[in-house]
């Protein structure tokens, strides 16, 4: 009797051996299994933290909107937080009878109450536009014409410029459209005779030259009359 009761005590000592060596192996195992899980949560965490700090550098505004514009720099205000840059594309448009129409390049309107550029884009985008955006030579001569041929602008020290849809706010320099394409991609980037200059330093918005119906930047604040533009139907 003393001999089966050791030899079962060995056994119940064997298997309470046995299920420790388990459950650690498999509390072992889940722990491993859950490290791998969290870690690529943890990387991708770390990676848009590390985008949005890189797109909103320290000192910058922390209300500009990344979804509608790349920001390189701080050398805005928040007169120049843009707006989307382009028609939304569940707004229907309407053709305008204040509008003047060419087949084939778009709908153009001169305005000749002059007003700071950034306030003509948001004029524009509620007519259903934007600020003019010249993709070519050819809508560069129309845009021009319908120009010269407008009525005085009023409210301008500068009558000769109308403000269009390009500016170098994001990096000096480096012009682009509302839409953010370069003017070369755009189609059209021929500059009036020695522009763009910067004057003062502080001339960091496109305009259309009159005279010339060329490319010209201009201190943002300054009114002007602008161009809108809406799409051909």
């Amino acid at each position: 009797m003393v001999m089966a009761k050791t030899h079962a005590s060995s056994i119940r000592g064997a298997g309470t051996e046995i299920s420790l060596s388990q459950l650690r192996e498999d509390y072992l195992r889940r722990r491993n299994l859950s490290a791998m899980t969290i870690i690529p949560g943890v990387i991708q965490i770390v990676f848009y933290v590390t985008l949005a700090m890189a797109q909103n550098p320290p000192n910058c505004p922390s209300t500009v909107n990344w979804f509608h514009q790349a920001t390189f720099n701080c050398n805005w205000d928040s007169n120049y937080l843009w707006g989307p840059p382009y028609v939304p594309w569940n707004q229907y448009l309407q053709r305008r009878d204040d509008y003047t129409y060419t087949p084939g390049i778009g709908g153009y309107k001169v305005h000749t109450r002059a007003v700071p550029w950034n306030e003509g884009r948001l004029i524009c985008n509620q007519e259903g536009g934007y600020l003019a955006i010249l993709n070519s030579k050819a809508e560069a001569n129309v845009v021009g014409e319908l120009f010269r041929n407008a009525p005085p602008i009023t409210g301008s020290t500068s009558e000769q410029f109308a403000a269009i849809g390009f500016h170098d706010r994001f990096r000096q320099g480096q012009f682009v459209t509302i839409h953010s394409q370069t003017l070369e991609k755009a189609g059209f980037s021929e500059w009036a005779d020695g522009q763009p200059d910067n004057w003062h330093n502080n001339e960091h918005c496109g305009s259309l030259y009159k005279r010339t119906g060329k490319l010209n930047d201009v201190n943002c604040d300054i009114p002007l009359g602008f161009i809108c533009e809406i799409p051909v139907l």
